[in-house]
């Protein structure tokens, strides 16, 4: 795993996410209260962009189908309704979180 550098810590505004793209993997950096969390931007149900979802404390809701992951974990929080598991025959599953540090004013994920 290497440490790759994505931003200034004042990039990303206390309680707020930003997507990144980290060669070729997109991932979700939040902060809270000036912590920082990565976990992948894609849904794990049918791939909706966590980065466009909403937010909700500590919980991003993905503007596809309404799962809830846990921002600093990657956990599922709230799965999809039966309807859309029913038709797609799949589940939201939990996604990967990644580390953060921050180096001189620079916000780095390890992958």
């Amino acid at each position: 795993m290497t440490w790759n550098t994505v931003c200034k810590t004042g990039d990303i505004e206390n309680g707020k996410l930003k997507e990144f793209d980290i060669n070729g993997k997109k991932i979700v950096i939040s902060n809270f209260d000036n912590k920082y969390y990565a976990i992948d931007a894609l849904c794990s149900h049918m791939g909706g962009d966590l980065g466009k979802g909403k937010t909700n404390d500590n919980t991003v809701i993905c503007p596809k189908h309404h799962a809830q992951f846990d921002l600093k974990t990657g956990k599922v929080t709230k799965n999809i309704n039966g309807f859309f598991k029913a038709m797609t025959r799949k589940e939201a599953k939990d996604l990967n979180s990644y580390n953060t540090k921050i180096e001189d004013g620079n916000l780095m994920v390890e992958l």
